[in-house]
């Protein structure tokens, strides 16, 4: 269905560099403007910094750089964090699963997981959605906990899912079956929800 999709009459295709994004739409470097719903970067990736060499910006002018400190990477299920609302990563911190397990599927649950999510705001005319700071701080805690007790923290282990401060920031600890769980859907209760005003 891709490229029935993009040949639909109502779809651009804009082979262009993004120049900048407003709060609808998205400029490309030819000076055309384009209104979106959604936004989707695929940008490739930096396996401990996470989403460089984009810069992204969060409520308040916080740089998402700024708040994972470098290679310190954090989002609650890998794909919310606090502070940045309506903004979902695929392949985030903590998703790839190195003790079986697809990375498609990881993506895939994550995609279900913010399409959850979309369909309550759409539902029930919410604007923006941002991940509870406490709800995103537990999620981690659980992780590192988890991780404590695996073999990628182990001392004699040393390798690229860890920062530099010795963290694991690549791998999930879960089983396969309880990511789908926690991705089954997205509840509301987890974030801030703003109304649409419209």
């Amino acid at each position: 269905g891709w490229f029935r999709s993009i040949a639909k009459s109502h779809v651009v295709v804009d082979t262009d560099r993004v120049h900048e994004v407003r709060p609808h739409s998205v400029v490309s470097s030819s000076g055309t403007e384009h209104e979106v719903d959604v936004i989707v970067w695929a940008t490739g990736f930096d396996v401990v910094r996470f989403l460089v060499p984009i810069q992204i910006t969060g409520r308040g002018g916080a740089s998402l750089h700024d708040v994972w400190d470098g290679d310190n990477a954090r989002a609650y299920l890998g794909t919310a964090i606090p502070g940045f609302p309506n903004f979902f990563v695929l392949y985030g911190p903590n998703t790839q699963f190195g003790h079986g397990g697809s990375l498609i599927t990881v993506m895939e649950r994550q995609v279900h997981y913010m399409m959850t999510a979309l369909q309550h705001m759409f539902r029930d005319n919410i604007a923006a959605v941002e991940v509870k700071a406490a709800v995103h701080d537990q999620y981690n805690d659980r992780i590192d906990e988890a991780h404590e007790h695996m073999v990628w923290t182990h001392p004699g282990m040393d390798t690229y899912y860890r920062n530099a401060r010795g963290r694991v920031v690549v791998n999930n600890p879960f089983r396969m079956q309880e990511f789908w769980q926690m991705t089954d859907q997205a509840n509301l209760d987890d974030f801030i929800t703003v109304a649409n005003s419209a």
